[in-house]
């Protein structure tokens, strides 16, 4: 439970988020966001522990994939969101 940060508990959070919105309401492009945005998060700043060969608990370093995958996914999270107002800003008032 150490390596559950901020960072991993808002990702996790927004996640859920993004679940019950895509089974509840049914907007998958909202969820999609909120999605990206909480597994962004979640795949940058998750750290896990290892045994060394001493006996001690060290912590892995991210590899380079998952914080580009994350990054990756956060700024997916941005163009989807700005997507989600052009869209929204095109239907007409009701």
């Amino acid at each position: 439970m150490k390596n559950l940060n901020l960072p991993v508990m808002i990702g996790i959070l927004f996640s859920v988020i993004g679940l019950v919105t895509l089974f509840l309401v049914g907007q998958a492009l909202t969820a999609a966001i909120w999605l990206s945005f909480g597994n962004g998060l979640l795949l940058t700043s998750l750290r896990f522990t290892r045994v060394n060969e001493f006996g001690e608990a060290e912590q892995q370093p991210v590899p380079k994939a998952r914080v580009y995958a994350g990054i990756f996914l956060i700024v997916l999270a941005g163009i989807l969101l700005l997507l989600q107002i052009i869209q929204d800003l095109q239907q007409p008032a009701a």
